[in-house]
């Protein structure tokens, strides 16, 4: 089985392509979301990730994505 990944930067079409192919009948695996979900539902991952950085990594119980992106990310 061929397996081919789509990358590229914001607003470069990634999107478009993988609905493309889901149109075509190819199966889509979106990662991006697997990983949300995966962050929010696995107890051990969450325990790291506040350990790692801090009780505001989750408000509500879900991922706080705008303070992680900013401590992971933090020069533009």
């Amino acid at each position: 089985m061929l397996r081919v990944g789509l990358t590229g930067g914001l607003g470069s079409g990634k999107s478009t392509v993988a609905k493309i192919f889901e149109t075509l009948g190819i199966p889509v695996y979106y990662a991006d979301d697997a990983a949300k979900r995966v962050m929010n539902e696995n107890v051990d991952l969450k325990k790291k990730i506040i350990e790692h950085f801090g009780e505001e990594s989750y408000l509500n119980e879900s991922l706080n994505r705008p303070y992680l992106a900013a401590s992971v990310f933090p020069d533009p």
